[in-house]
């Protein structure tokens, strides 16, 4: 039982300008929320401005290249469909559908040119998120780096080779090309 001055007031008895600031309180949440919908809220993917095409599913891997060009991708893919990723073709995998783990062996995605290397790596989707690293084989020498529209890279050393990597947000495709040469 309540006694004396601890008793709860009722908004009845409230002063006006406490019912007013809680009524506006009330109105403003109740707006806010009537809103959701036509903020864009879409439960399938935001939508790429260019092309109308919807934005889904997030790539997130790490490449690790030898000297021979081999690659070894490791990581994450949220994607509907591994079919139309060129960077998988002719590859050996293993895809988790359940957790989006992806293992992968892959020797299609770098060409030799003397003593040049070239690693070109394409997914073609719309992607929310895409985080990309490139570890380069041991004494490897960066020519050149260059990445489709919307991603970013950076270049840092790890452990006597060089990283790249690359990252973008709600991105439609992500290609990358990478130019390197090996010291001999």
């Amino acid at each position: 039982m309540i006694k004396g001055e601890h008793q709860p007031r009722l908004l009845s008895r409230a002063s006006p300008s406490v019912a007013t600031a809680l009524s506006l309180l009330v109105i403003v949440a109740l707006f806010d929320l009537s809103l959701f919908p036509a903020l864009g809220y879409d439960s399938g993917g935001s939508t790429s401005e260019d092309q109308g095409e919807p934005v889904t599913g997030s790539i997130v891997l790490d490449v690790y290249l030898d000297a021979g060009g081999r690659a070894l991708l490791v990581g994450y893919l949220e994607t509907e469909s591994l079919e139309d990723l060129a960077f998988l073709e002719s590859s050996e995998r293993f895809y988790d559908e359940d957790t989006g783990e992806l293992y992968a062996l892959s020797g299609g995605l770098t060409s030799v040119r003397g003593d040049e290397t070239r690693l070109a790596f394409e997914a073609e989707r719309g992607w929310d998120e895409c985080h990309l690293a490139f570890y380069l084989p041991d004494g490897a020498k960066l020519l050149s780096v260059s990445c489709s529209e919307g991603l970013e890279y950076s270049v840092t050393e790890a452990e006597d080779s060089l990283v790249v990597e690359v990252l973008g947000y709600e991105v439609d495709g992500a290609e990358v090309v990478i130019d390197y040469n090996i010291a001999g």
